[in-house]
């Protein structure tokens, strides 16, 4: 024994009605809400990846200045990380020193650059890196006049999560077109 249940004939006209009052509702919306001409993305001027780019050492008359390329390290690509040795009082080149260069990471990872002493050519000299991981990180510099130890300098690093952020993919697309997109499909 089958039972059918009779479909009141006003349901299905209020269900009709109900759809298309929406669908007109929002297509008028659509069209009357001004919809936005340009994207646009920003970022504060304050997450800056160098917490500070110069050090200096009024005992030692000395003042050195790191830069790095790409300013904004990325994750897995090598950056350059230049330094500028100058004395403090003329900002003239700082002759005969030669330095060491060790990298920490928020893990206490080190990385010392095949322990190597790196001559100083006209007060700069310069080092590649690729960062694994982001995070905060510290280069720790010491100088050296001939072999003896002479200083000891720090600069410490931010590296974002991924400096290169894709938009999201409906990004141009305002509320209306993304729900009937979505309806639709």
């Amino acid at each position: 024994m089958t039972f059918k249940m009779k479909t009141n004939p006003i349901f299905m006209d209020i269900k009709y009605v109900i759809f298309y009052s929406l669908f007109f509702n929002m297509l008028t919306l659509s069209i009357l809400v001004p919809k936005p001409q340009y994207l646009a993305y920003s970022q504060t001027e304050n997450n800056t990846n160098i917490n500070s780019n110069v050090w200096t050492s009024e005992r030692n008359n000395l003042n050195i200045t790191m830069k790095l390329m790409p300013q904004v390290p990325i994750i897995d690509q090598k950056t350059k990380i230049l330094f500028d040795v100058r004395t403090l009082n003329d900002s003239s080149e700082f002759e005969g020193l030669k330095a060491k260069v060790t990298l920490t990471d928020h893990d206490s990872r080190l990385y010392k650059f095949e322990n190597k002493i790196i001559p100083i050519n006209h007060g700069k000299f310069s080092i590649e890196y690729i960062f694994p991981d982001d995070g905060q990180h510290r280069i720790l510099l010491q100088l050296y006049k001939n072999t003896t130890a002479f200083t000891v300098g720090s600069f410490d690093i931010f590296i974002p999560h991924s400096s290169i952020q894709p938009p999201p993919p409906n990004a141009n697309k305002d509320f209306f077109t993304q729900f009937f997109d979505n309806f639709l499909n």
